[in-house]
């Protein structure tokens, strides 16, 4: 073949591609692959179960980690049974998961502090522990416990020891089994272990409780 037919005229009905153009296409179908991939991965997971489900049934999981919950946010719904597993995903802090409202406070040189909820959703509510793994302590405070678990030193029934709260050790595991009580509204879930810093450093959820 020619030079000549080397440098004809590309066919004006076919369109030209500029370099800039093809590396638009190209990146734009490279956004959609990565796109598909992370909707997939273990990640992006974790970015949905942030949200929250419409309505958490069943087996419902919350991971603990430095310094945050997922999810922060959930629904139950009064009447469901409810598996909650509590995970704590941290290396090597401890951290818990109360439920409750309003606060309990204590003075300091910065102001007063938040210690743990006023009110504890857990007062009065059947709860059976299913299963249990390096649990440093569990608080039972007003609720009704059964724990299925043999031995469970870490279960603490005296009074005066705050609102019932699992604290766990780094990778340790508790399996709450109850039926959602009839308190409906708006509830938090929080860490305010080590001196309560757990919980200004953000370490906290919520909780909407719809009607039967």
């Amino acid at each position: 073949m020619s030079d000549q037919q080397n440098n004809l005229p590309a066919n004006p009905e076919v369109p030209d591609w500029s370099r800039r153009q093809f590396l638009i296409g190209a990146g734009g179908i490279t956004v959609v692959a990565l796109g598909a991939l992370f909707a997939k991965s273990p990640i992006a997971a974790a970015a949905r179960a942030i949200t929250g489900t419409p309505v958490s049934q069943g087996l419902t999981k919350v991971y603990a980690g430095d310094f945050y919950y997922i999810p922060n946010h959930m629904t139950w719904r009064v009447g469901d049974n409810i598996s909650l597993l509590f995970t704590n995903e941290s290396p090597n802090r401890f951290h818990e998961m109360m439920i409750g409202q309003g606060f309990d406070t204590t003075p300091s040189l910065t102001g007063e502090v938040k210690t743990q909820f006023h009110t504890d959703f857990w007062d009065g509510v059947h709860v059976t522990v299913a299963d249990a793994s390096s649990v440093d302590n569990l608080a039972t405070n007003l609720a009704i416990v059964k724990c299925d678990v043999n031995p469970h030193p870490w279960l603490i029934t005296a009074p005066g020891n705050g609102n019932f709260s699992p604290t766990l050790m780094p990778g340790g595991h508790i399996l709450l089994n109850f039926t959602v009580p009839n308190k409906p509204g708006v509830w938090q879930y929080a860490c305010f272990v080590q001196g309560f810093v757990h919980y200004r450093a953000g370490m906290r959820g919520t909780i909407n409780i719809l009607p039967a």
